[in-house]
């Protein structure tokens, strides 16, 4: 009886040994959300993003002497778009396919610098993401939100610590976005 759980046991812990790490970040930022704008009526908006990287890692690590290149688990055009959505709804404006002005969320960059020493690790995550309203009647505006978030220690940078970053400097973002209102004037002015 002991040899029929001990074998088993024995085999899953020498292939969890085996198993080589993910190479994918699980990149969920916290999206704060604006309070609700009691003007807004029945105004319909739509949104799109686009993600303008050359390369669409998020860092670059060298594990046990190869450059390894680290994605997210989701696209992050996507994310950026399901946030803005999410904002914009709770500011009180409808989505729709054809709406009176279109959003354009853009990812510029967003990448996070990781360096390790003997002892030590830095990393520094850059995010560079652009709101593009364009309304019917022609008028556009761009507006653009950036921040960087750096974090050292001691050891390794381990997949964990820089995913942390990276959702740190997207949550900042994303926050910024939230209390920003030059967006939701911009759609109230060009919206008749």
């Amino acid at each position: 009886m002991l040899k029929k759980i001990l074998f088993p046991v024995l085999a899953l812990f020498m292939l969890a040994g085996c198993a080589t790490s993910s190479n994918t970040l699980n990149i969920s930022p916290k999206i704060a959300l604006p309070t609700q704008d009691p003007t807004l009526m029945g105004v319909t908006i739509s949104i799109n993003g686009a993600d303008m990287r050359q390369d669409k890692a998020l860092a670059k690590v060298n594990r046990d002497g190869q450059l390894v290149s680290l994605t997210p688990s989701r696209d992050m055009r996507f994310l950026l778009q399901e946030s803005l959505e999410k904002q914009m709804t709770a500011r009180g404006y409808m989505i729709g396919p054809s709406g009176a002005v279109d959003l354009q969320i853009v990812v510029n960059r967003l990448y996070a610098d990781v360096q390790e020493g003997n002892l030590r690790y830095n990393i520094t995550t850059k995010a560079d993401i652009s709101i593009i309203a364009t309304a019917k009647n022609g008028n556009k505006q761009v507006k653009n939100y950036n921040t960087s978030y750096n974090v050292q220690g001691a050891f390794t940078a381990t997949d964990a610590k820089i995913t942390n970053v990276i959702n740190t400097a997207l949550g900042d973002v994303i926050s910024d976005m939230a209390q920003d209102t030059s967006v939701s004037d911009f759609i109230k002015a060009n919206s008749h």
